[in-house]
């Protein structure tokens, strides 16, 4: 495993990738199923109202934060898609993955997605990207 470096949010607390209290995060939906850093929660909210606005309906999320543990869960399943644990953004909390067709390539909502994430500071990564070292088109981080 890499060694965990810690990172310093806007409050001033200190925390390692996948050990963010729940306290130091934000719902990125209603009711709290998905939790994200609290600026990139605010920004991910304001950017799913946009897309509801412009296509009918919230943007679908199906992962964000997570833990060290789920890290490590997800690597053991998937090793070829998720990232070494301790070293995921999933666990810094500035990441997502996607649905309701932002999943796949070339759909109408993906290509919203890439098109209008930006103004609100989410981003599809290059290695994400098609043609990239690690296609996925579901995956969006905030980069502020």
């Amino acid at each position: 495993m890499s060694v965990l470096t810690p990172t310093s949010f806007a409050d001033g607390g200190a925390f390692v990738n996948g050990a963010i209290p729940d306290t130091a995060l934000c719902a990125a939906v209603p009711g709290g199923a998905q939790s994200l850093r609290c600026d990139a929660a605010v920004a991910y909210r304001l950017l799913s109202a946009e897309y509801a606005a412009d296509n009918g309906t919230e943007l679908c999320i199906t992962d964000s934060y997570r833990s060290r543990d789920v890290q490590e869960r997800v690597y053991r399943t998937k090793p070829t898609l998720a990232a070494v644990p301790g070293t995921s953004n999933h666990g810094w909390g500035i990441a997502v993955d996607l649905c309701g067709g932002v999943e796949r390539f070339d759909t109408p909502e993906h290509e919203w997605m890439v098109s209008h994430g930006a103004a609100h500071g989410w981003i599809h990564p290059a290695w994400a990207a098609q043609g990239g070292s690690r296609p996925e088109p579901w995956h969006f981080e905030y980069a502020g």
